[in-house]
């Protein structure tokens, strides 16, 4: 299976799974940016399946929205993470967490941190 979608809580994030040969997925806005603004999650038809992830306390857990430089918009679009072009979740580990710094835009370039894409295979 393969991550189609997603939605976070805080450091938990809900990954939404389609079968491995789902070429084309969508849901309500996903060509419209912002997405945090604009899209639905993906249509339930595609869902096959769903993983919930925990991650650690003091890791910090961003998505392309987390981006405060941009009025509070994010330049993307759900289309944008479905070609690949951003990641939907980075993880940045304690260690590499600048207590100052929350900004996606700050960590998605940086080696070290967890980058999920859509598309990236997981399993339920």
């Amino acid at each position: 299976m393969k991550i189609i979608d997603f939605e976070r809580k805080g450091n938990v994030v809900r990954f939404y799974l389609g079968e491995d040969n789902l070429e084309n997925w969508y849901g309500d806005d996903w060509n419209d940016a912002p997405y945090e603004h604009n899209a639905g999650k993906v249509y339930d038809e595609y869902i096959s399946g769903v993983k919930d992830i925990a991650f650690p306390f003091d890791n910090l857990v961003l998505e392309p929205q987390d981006d405060w430089h941009n009025e509070g918009n994010s330049a993307w679009c759900k289309d944008d993470m479905r070609n690949r072009s951003v990641p939907c979740i980075i993880v940045v580990p304690k260690e590499k967490v600048h207590e100052w710094q929350d900004n996606f835009n700050f960590y998605v370039g940086m080696d070290g941190i967890q980058k999920y894409y859509f598309g990236d295979k997981m399993e339920p």
